[in-house]
């Protein structure tokens, strides 16, 4: 990463190169899922189908419907997922995800068309991504493994298909939707159960439906089970090798992250205990924030924790961490201006050495923006009197791409101001951060990020709602002995 940034260097759009990259990860997926039904076709399968097509008819509408399918994909991630362009790997994980359900579902057809996993992609990509984009993923999954069942059942399997429909659309709701976005083991577990009753569920109601005897009902019922259990066992296994692959975040791996044993805040801990604190405070307004514009409160707080490391490699320079002296008093502005500003590109590199996830690494660059430090730049100008360049005394940043980076850009400052403030008062908090609000949206740095102004001013409300619970005023009692005590 270049140390040094201006803001003529800035893009509020992702690259041209990062629309090429995700048009190539989708043309391998469809490489893949193509050629995976070809060989299906050719060497497992008899009879032509329910759609009675001959083999060199069936390969051409075969690549039709998938390239319909692919295409309608990238449509979905570049136009309502735009955000995702910027972590080519989180598209590339979630595509790898959502060929490797497909394949796995021809294979397991060829056993038992009721093996298939219907709801292993929701169940798979959801920990790593918003719910939308695992229930529209499912979808997509089903409608792919649906017309691999028209293709190769005959029309005594009809049954099969529409559980596939119905069972997949229901079950990919289900293991989004049921519970809360907070994933622990016995949430999972629960997911997988919840989402196995739907399914059996649905075969019930087709039992009714057709008129079937109870004997394929109670044939067909251990396929199923043994399916929702597949997918339990496999989104256990596999969800730890994508976390450690691709380097992202689930909620699993986000509670490792923001444990106090976790090696870059143990060094926190024990060279910046002023900066950790900082940090503790920033996680909680973060946390009230995200929850307040509807993004992901766990992430929030392990971008929290991580956004200052970069202080490590200078820590006596910054303030939270000084006990009277202060070394910036000795040295010229620039110099203390370039050791402050500098803490962003440090903090991403040590996140990097210690393979922090991307995401998580990124609020070490954004959450100071492309602002410069005024201190220092007005120290500077006293001193001369010749023309500062103001861009010398900016951060080494990048302005947030996602609401995300915004939240942690406005907890940051909002909690050193207001803990720098003088008798603060919940009036004076709100006035204070709708000038810091203000100015940024002045200096462009929102301009990257699908931040609204309903978002700002509900970030604003709960920074303000939740000042009063971390920063009261201690009460003296009296204990009649020795004056008082303070809670």
């Amino acid at each position: 990463m270049e140390a040094e940034k201006s803001t003529e260097n800035i893009t509020y759009s992702p690259p041209k190169s990062a629309y090429l990259w995700t048009a190539g990860i989708f043309a391998i997926v469809y490489a893949i899922i193509y050629i995976s039904l070809v060989l299906l076709v050719h060497y497992t399968t008899s009879g032509l189908g329910l759609l009675n097509l001959a083999d060199a008819h069936a390969y051409v509408l075969y690549a039709f419907v998938f390239l319909f399918v692919i295409v309608s994909m990238y449509i979905y991630l570049v136009v309502s997922r735009r955000e995702l362009l910027y972590s080519l790997k989180k598209v590339g994980a979630m595509m790898t995800l959502f060929s490797i359900v497909v394949v796995i579902n021809m294979v397991l057809m060829v056993f038992n068309v009721y093996l298939i996993c219907v709801a292993l992609a929701a169940m798979l990509i959801l920990p790593f991504s918003k719910k939308r984009d695992a229930f529209v993923l499912n979808i997509f999954s089903c409608l792919v493994t649906l017309f691999v069942l028209i293709a190769t059942l005959e029309h005594k399997e009809f049954p099969a298909v529409a559980f596939t429909l119905i069972a997949g659309l229901l079950g990919g709701a289900v293991a989004t939707y049921s519970f809360p976005s907070g994933m622990t083991r016995v949430v999972s577990l629960l997911r997988s159960f919840v989402t196995g009753v739907v399914t059996i569920a649905v075969y019930f109601v087709l039992l009714s439906t057709y008129k079937m005897s109870v004997a394929p009902f109670v044939d067909r019922i251990m396929f199923i089970g043994l399916s929702v259990a597949g997918e339990v066992l496999f989104t256990a296994v596999v969800i730890p090798l994508v976390e450690w692959i691709f380097n992202l975040t689930s909620d699993f791996k986000l509670m490792e992250l923001v444990n106090h044993k976790a090696p870059l805040i143990r060094r926190l801990i024990k060279e910046a205990p002023g900066t950790f604190n900082h940090s503790l405070a920033v996680a909680n307004f973060a946390e009230i924030c995200a929850e307040a514009i509807g993004e992901d409160p766990f992430l929030a707080r392990a971008c929290a924790y991580y956004h200052d490391v970069g202080k490590l490699n200078n820590v006596e320079y910054f303030t939270e961490n000084q006990a009277g002296y202060n070394p910036h008093d000795e040295l010229l502005p620039e110099v203390s201006a370039e050791i402050i500003r500098k803490h962003t590109v440090d903090g991403y590199e040590l996140c990097k050495q210690h393979r922090i996830p991307e995401e998580i690494a990124r609020a070490t660059i954004v959450h100071q923006g492309t602002l410069p430090i005024m201190y220092f730049y007005n120290k500077a100008r006293s001193l001369t009197d010749g023309e500062v360049n103001i861009d010398e005394y900016r951060y080494y940043g990048e302005i947030p791409t996602t609401r995300m980076g915004a939240i942690i850009m406005i907890c940051d400052s909002s909690e050193a101001a207001i803990r720098a403030m003088d008798h603060p008062t919940g009036e004076k908090v709100d006035k204070l951060l709708r000038g810091m609000i203000d100015d940024r949206l002045k200096n462009g740095q929102f301009d990257n990020c699908a931040i609204t102004m309903k978002d700002l001013t509900a970030i604003r409300l709960a920074i303000v709602g939740a000042y009063g619970g971390l920063y009261h005023k201690r009460i003296k009692y009296n204990n009649g002995r020795d004056g008082g005590t303070n809670v």
